[in-house]
């Protein structure tokens, strides 16, 4: 089965030549974004911003979900060619998907290569037969700020397919028919000088030569009038020569030199497919195309912008220039030099070479017009550096690389070059060191690439290394990568130093931005927000961004969002090395020739690591507060002082927000704080519980165990017992709330009942004593989980918030429904269900609710019990969570599998998949792909139960054996404690 997708009018997706349903317009801009992304993951931020931009409404990322849903159901017609998968942080299209798009550039390739060999038949054909391609306006209706970027790039590829097209019209001598087209195409573009040669062209050689003069009187007016400029050169010479009668008849140059100066291409140059095909498509596009290439040092840039020229060079027989400008280093090229050596290569004589910059700028202009060149300006320092260099209006292309975004080039399209991806470094890796070694060691290759990370220049350094001693292992040379890794200095083969190409960076950068530079690095964090790098810094976030986007533009450090920046892993460790230079013994940065002289005294700001780290933790912790205030009102867990405001946070909505973005951040500071200093470790035991006592921000990518365990360890090494138990109480949040394993926060339960002193901290205590209950739960005892819950009600009404007493009600209802007590059951949960008015205690609401549906329902008063369920639901969407929201429909599903309403089961386990936490592959997903499974199987739909099962297989790898036991039993088993319990004040 084959899909195609035509974006060249109404987006339209087909399958085996049958169009499928129309889809609304915001879900046909994801499936686009996804499809031009050929198989890259399109991060939900990404999407957003392309389908909504700057107005995004408030549901927009729950929209998003709601349209991936859709759009997996539209795709599941025929499973097994085009799916769409969920990554960690985005949405990948996988399979075989044809874009009409791909047929543009094969065929534009196939007609130039014909015009370069003078079939101009075979060329005209080809361009005509790509024009048909078009249906109308590219990506009719499809909304967003993506789309309209893309249908004007679209608009413009046509129109220059056009020109293409009456260009070859007029060298085959059908004059009449390039007039006739000149005139529509000149209508939509009256100032294209371009347009206007070709009609000048085609009215003389057809014999019109008043009317060609007439032409080129009209263009000079509408210039003059509206532009204040004169006609460029080559127009001028047209004119000249239609004048005095000279045109030739034969459209070819007169004989000039032809440079080909360009460095032999790279030849292990690896991955970056996509990007090369772009980039090799905008460089034929325009009349005088531009683009830069810019990226971190090591990155590279060069490597790929010589792969791309090489790739075109036929387009441009005029021949290539390429120049270094060594603007990495503090010495740049003199635009002056540049043109000299270039007007010198294209055979003007020494003595007729004007001085001055601007002289020779002019001078290049007239000499390249009318000519197809192309020219790679390697190592830029600024655009004011590239300005002078640039040819006029001709047909000539430019390919610039520098490390810092040279937006101010006119009609630049900017490339930003990121770090490769991992099988793209393990091919670059495979390609210097050989494949047969690599085959043999494949995990040790990728494991040194990503030690590398993925940094090329990095990866061919220690490649090199490696393939020069053919008697090393593969796994050797990553085990002394990973001991040896933080001496950058480690990093260099012959002429090639990743130390070098970051200094060259660095020694340029101002004091201030330098001073950010070192002190960021502290944070080891995966990605930094401005308000925390303002903390870190001391200052405001408006200087604080302006600092940060000034190591983006030099390629020091990255942005990964608007805010948002984040180092890449050795250009970290290069600038932690400069923090050393505080140290009192004086350490040399890493692999750095400047001297801690240079840094600022340390007695002028806080800016040691110790400082660094405290201003952070205690910004993190502040906004926690916050967070808890917003959430939790009145809840009182006793928490450290902050001196630093916080990050302002209004809703449930944005509170929920600023958890989802940093959840990787916040427990990347448990082992920041780890190594840190005794205070530091207080400070992080007390994030970390309020961070748990949300519930919204484990990272299934993260190792949240490890990192709440070692900070135990070391909060238990100073003494502090009672950071020590608020950080296992995380922990024990972690593991039963979040990862549904219950059995193994058993002995953290115990220890916090003997460590806890619950006259001091009654919430902690109470928190405890709500885990002892759900392990009660899970062990099937739920007496003893009514004596749990029933003291952590006391305790939670002795020091602690209206809300946690709903929660120990909400417990207790479930567990007095697990005992067959039903009536105590349905009272507490009435207890529970009292609600206050403020939005967070909709939650609770929604778990007693749900325990009262399930009773209700148990008890054969099915209507009763759905429109419970349906109140229920509507409490979580309140609340803000789509994650409790799959809970209810969770629980929703098995009990109409219970008492046989498939229907109703096999729909709501379905929702539960659509709205559930997509970081968590949890319990809950075995029981919901249970329950769908089989549901489908006994209603007879076989073909949607098939592809349950193959989804189930694959994301759970002991999806049979837990089919088997669900299989065995007349009715479901109990869910586990995951989905039955109920989670402290949450």
């Amino acid at each position: 089965m084959s899909w195609q997708l035509a974006v060249l009018g109404p987006v339209e997706l087909v399958s085996d030549g049958v169009p499928t349903p129309t889809m609304p317009p915001k879900q046909q801009a994801a499936l686009v974004m996804l499809a031009f992304a050929r198989g890259r993951t399109v991060s939900i931020e990404e999407l957003v911003d392309g389908i909504w931009g700057a107005d995004r409404p408030s549901s927009a990322v729950g929209a998003l979900r709601n349209y991936a849903w859709a759009l997996r159901k539209h795709l599941a017609t025929e499973p097994g060619t085009v799916r769409l998968s969920s990554e960690s942080r985005g949405y990948r299209l996988e399979g075989l998907l044809e874009l009409d798009l791909d047929r543009i550039d094969r065929c534009r390739a196939e007609a130039e290569k014909a015009r370069a060999q003078g079939q101009l038949e075979q060329a005209d054909a080809a361009l005509r037969g790509l024009l048909r391609q078009w249906r109308g306006d590219p990506l009719s209706g499809v909304p967003g700020p993506w789309a309209g970027a893309e249908r004007a790039r679209l608009r413009r590829l046509r129109h220059v397919l056009r020109e293409d097209l009456i260009e070859i019209t007029v060298l085959r001598g059908d004059h009449s028919r390039a007039v006739a087209d000149l005139e529509a195409l000149i209508t939509g573009d009256p100032h294209s000088e371009r347009l206007r040669g070709l009609m000048m062209t085609a009215l003389y050689r057809a014999g019109r030569r008043t009317e060609a003069l007439e032409e080129y009187q009209r263009i000079r007016r509408l210039l003059v009038s509206e532009q204040g400029i004169e006609p460029g050169p080559a127009l001028l010479e047209l004119h000249r020569q239609i004048l005095v009668d000279e045109l030739p008849v034969e459209t070819a140059n007169a004989a000039t030199p032809k440079p080909a100066q360009l460095p032999p291409d790279t030849a292990d140059f690896t991955g970056r497919q996509e990007l090369v095909r772009e980039l090799c498509a905008v460089l034929g596009d325009a009349v005088t195309p531009i683009v830069a290439i810019s990226g971190m040092g090591g990155v590279g840039k060069t490597a790929l912008a010589l792969h791309v020229a090489h790739r075109i060079r036929d387009r441009y027989p005029d021949g290539q220039l390429y120049v270094d400008l060594h603007g990495a280093g503090t010495d740049p090229a003199e635009p002056e030099h540049v043109l000299g050596a270039f007007l010198r290569a294209l055979n003007v004589p020494q003595r007729e070479v004007p001085a001055g910059v601007a002289e020779r700028a002019a001078q290049f202009r007239s000499v390249v017009s009318g000519r197809r060149m192309l020219l790679v300006l390697d190592n830029a320092c600024d655009a004011a550096q590239v300005m002078p260099l640039l040819p006029g209006e001709s047909g000539c292309a430019v390919l610039v690389t520098a490390r810092r975004p040279l937006t101010a080039l006119p009609g630049v399209r900017q490339a930003a070059l990121k770090v490769l991806e991992t099988d793209e470094a393990a091919a670059l890796f495979a390609r210097i060191v050989g494949s047969a070694r690599v085959a043999a060691e494949a995990e040790s290759t990728r494991r040194i690439v990503e030690l590398c990370g993925r940094l090329p220049m990095a990866v061919r350094i220690v490649a090199a290394r490696v393939a020069a001693r053919p008697q090393w292992t593969i796994i050797s040379e990553a085990d002394r990568l990973a001991a040896e890794r933080h001496d950058l200095d480690r990093f260099r083969a012959g002429d090639l130093a990743l130390t070098a190409a970051f200094r060259a960076g660095y020694e340029q950068l101002p004091v201030e931005a330098a001073r950010a530079f070192r002190l960021l690095a502290v944070a080891e964090l995966p990605d930094l927000p401005l308000a925390a790098t303002a903390a870190v810094l001391d200052t405001t976030e408006s200087l604080a961004e302006d600092l940060c986007e000034e190591l983006v533009d030099r390629g020091m450090l990255e942005s990964v969002g608007r805010g948002r920046y984040h180092y890449h892993d050795l250009m970290r460790l290069y600038a932690s090395g400069f923090q050393r230079a505080h140290s009192p013994v004086g350490e040399r940065p890493l692999g750095s020739a400047v001297a801690a002289a240079e840094l600022p005294l340390a007695g002028q700001r806080a800016d040691t690591a110790v400082d660094a780290t405290a201003r952070l933790l205690d910004y993190y912790l502040a906004t926690m507060k916050t967070v808890l205030r917003v959430r939790h009102p009145g809840l009182r867990l006793g928490l450290a002082p902050t001196g630093h405001p916080g990050t302002r946070l209004a809703g449930l909505d944005t509170t929920r927000d600023f958890l989802n973005v940093e959840r990787r951040n916040l427990i990347a500071l448990y082992r920041l704080a780890t190594a840190g200093t005794r205070e530091h470790r207080v400070v992080a035991a007390d994030l970390a519980l309020a961070v748990a006592e949300t519930m919204l921000a484990s990272d299934a990518t993260v190792d949240i165990e490890k990192a709440l365990e070692e900070l135990i360890r070391v909060c238990e090494t100073d003494g502090n017992r009672v950071s020590a138990s608020r950080a296992r109480l995380a922990l024990v949040f972690a593991l039963v709330s979040e990862f549904g394993e219950p059995e193994r926060a058993a002995e953290h339960v115990r220890r916090l009942s003997e460590d806890v002193d619950a006259e001091t901290e009654p919430w902690v205590a109470g928190t405890s004593h709500i885990f002892a209950g759900m392990l009660g739960m899970h062990r099937q005892d739920p007496m003893s989980a009514v004596g749990h819950f029933a003291t952590a009600l006391r305790l939670y009404r002795f020091g602690s918030s209206p809300e946690c007493v709903r929660v120990a009600y909400s417990a207790l209802s479930r567990a007095y429904s697990a005992a067959g007590r039903d009536r105590d059951s349905l009272a507490a949960a009435a207890r529970a269900v009292v609600c206050d008015s403020h939005p967070g205690a909709r939650r609770n609401v929604m778990w007693a609710l749900t325990e009262a549906a399930a009773i209700i329902s148990k008890q054969g008063e099915a209507e009763l019990g759905t429109h419970l369920f349906d109140a229920a639901l509507r409490a979580a969407r309140r609340a803000g969570s789509t994650r409790f929201e799959s809970a209810v429909h969770s629980r929703a599903a098995l009990v109409h599998f219970s008492a046989g309403r498939l229907p109703q089961a096999a729909e709501h386990a379905e929702r539960a998949e659509a709205t559930r936490d997509s970081h968590h592959l949890d319990v809950l997903h075995t029981y919901n792909l249970l329950v769908r499974y089989t549901a489908l199987r006994r209603m007879g739909r076989n073909v949607d139960a098939a592809e349950c099962y193959r989804t189930a297989a694959t994301q759970i790898p002991d999806f049979e054996q837990a089919l088997t036991r669900w299989g065995a039993v007349a009715t479901p088993t109990p869910l586990p404690a995951r989905q039955e319990a109920v989670p402290a004040a949450s």
